[in-house]
């Protein structure tokens, strides 16, 4: 075991450029589960509640969904061991970009510079009818229907 990470922490240090590529464990401890599996949010919730025509055909079932995923239970979540040790991997300059996945915002809590979002971001809200961008938290989420997170 110890030989084991003597050599990874051989090829990091000896990397030229490093990227980590994410996915939702990296996010199971700081307490969201993952989509699939027993535990998954799939488990509680129909998929179809986060594809976009489906959104737009039934605005306010899919929303209440949305909400409670996106904002009322990944709110409570903050990063982790992982994602600290990946942000300071950048910033000594080993790591030179995070793509991720998850739309959490936990990699940039924890201090990455350098993230890419396969699927968006959480803290942006897009309203749909003029284009205009919000935080989360400037908007009351339990009313809100015309503004649809924007993941691509």
């Amino acid at each position: 075991m110890k030989k084991d990470l003597q050599e990874v922490a051989d090829i990091i240090s000896n990397s030229k450029s490093m990227i980590a590529f994410t996915g939702a464990g990296i996010s199971v401890e700081s307490g969201i589960p993952p989509f699939r599996g027993p535990d998954g949010l799939w488990s509680k919730y129909d998929p179809k509640c986060l594809d976009l025509d489906y959104f737009h055909l039934n605005p306010v079932e899919s929303w209440k969904a949305i909400k409670s995923i996106f904002y009322d239970f990944f709110g409570e979540a903050s990063y982790n061991g992982a994602h600290k040790v990946l942000a300071q991997l950048e910033e000594k300059g080993l790591l030179k970009a995070v793509v991720t996945q998850n739309i959490d915002n936990l990699h940039q809590e924890a201090g990455s510079k350098t993230v890419y979002e396969f699927h968006g971001n959480s803290q942006k809200l897009i309203c749909l009818q003029c284009g205009k961008s919000y935080i989360p938290s400037e908007v009351n989420l339990d009313e809100f229907v015309v503004v649809w997170n924007h993941f691509k």
